[in-house]
């Protein structure tokens, strides 16, 4: 009669079997939190990476964009990147979401900004810091305030929210990581500058509630914070991240293709900015 072998001895060899399967990947196993296969890059200019050039297209896609440095890193892998110059959420939902599938363990989303139309605010607040930038500023904040104090009632906020659910929808079992934006200038560094931060502060504090809302406690979408990382190096300061107004060049002149890329991150910025606040919250 042949002696049983201790029972350990047995859990320690199946352990070690289904370690080996597991190498092999022969078992069925969820997405692990150190490794995605599947990366697919969403969103507006701030993740195509217009600032930073050269481009490879005309929705100003660049190589120093922070997807494609993201790509760079161990354990990501970018198999697609949708993101556009000029999207904003419905144009992200119409063109872009229907590039994810079920096979993609980790999206990325920078969205929102030109649904405010911040840029407009910002042209605007370039030409004359008076009346017509307060004007612009106040009809913004009053959006962003309405979206942070009845986001039932807020069309921003609900077009936010229902971008973050059609990415939940057609990548179920992705990490998604939505984004915020930098704060363009030091503190002070003009008459607009202060009131322009705010506005931007306001607009991440939607994304973040709109983010909290659609993961509804899963763990599965998470709001990115990046002005932080970017903190001391807006438009004003010694080493700014931003791309400001060219020397020469006024706010009321033609600029030509100098001034495309106003007010978007530099390569220092994705990459420093950007690239490692999203690693960070990955790992």
């Amino acid at each position: 009669m042949t002696a049983k072998k201790p029972l350990p001895r047995r859990i320690a060899r199946l352990t070690g079997v289904l370690a080996a399967l597991a190498i092999a990947g022969l078992t069925a196993a969820p997405a692990s939190a150190d490794r995605f296969d599947s990366y697919v890059a969403l969103g507006d200019s701030y993740a195509a990476g217009q600032g930073a050039g050269p481009y490879t297209d005309a929705c100003l896609r660049s190589n120093h964009s922070y997807p494609v440095l993201l790509d760079a890193a161990r354990k990501i892998g970018l198999t697609g990147n949708a993101a556009c110059s000029g999207a904003t959420t419905g144009t992200v939902r119409a063109t872009q979401i229907p590039s994810l599938n079920r096979k993609v363990d980790l999206v990325t989303v920078t969205a929102g900004g030109n649904d405010l139309d911040s840029i407009g605010a910002l042209v605007i607040c370039s030409k004359d810091s008076g009346a017509a930038c307060t004007a612009a500023l106040a009809q913004r904040a009053s959006v962003l305030q309405t979206a942070l104090t009845n986001p039932a009632g807020s069309p921003f906020f609900q077009d936010l929210l229902a971008m973050l659910n059609d990415v939940k929808a057609k990548a179920p079992r992705a990490d998604i990581y939505v984004t915020g934006y930098p704060l363009l200038f030091e503190p002070g560094a003009g008459p607009a500058a202060d009131p322009i931060n705010g506005l931007t502060q306001q607009l991440n504090a939607v994304i973040a509630k709109a983010a909290r809302q659609a993961d509804g406690g899963r763990a599965k979408v998470e709001y990115v914070d990046v002005a932080r990382a970017f903190s001391g190096h807006g438009i004003g300061s010694e080493q700014p991240w931003i791309v400001g107004l060219p020397p020469l060049c006024t706010a009321s002149s033609t600029c030509g293709s100098q001034t495309a890329d106003i007010f978007h991150p530099t390569a220092d910025g994705y990459a420093k900015g950007y690239a490692t606040s999203i690693r960070a919250a990955v790992d």
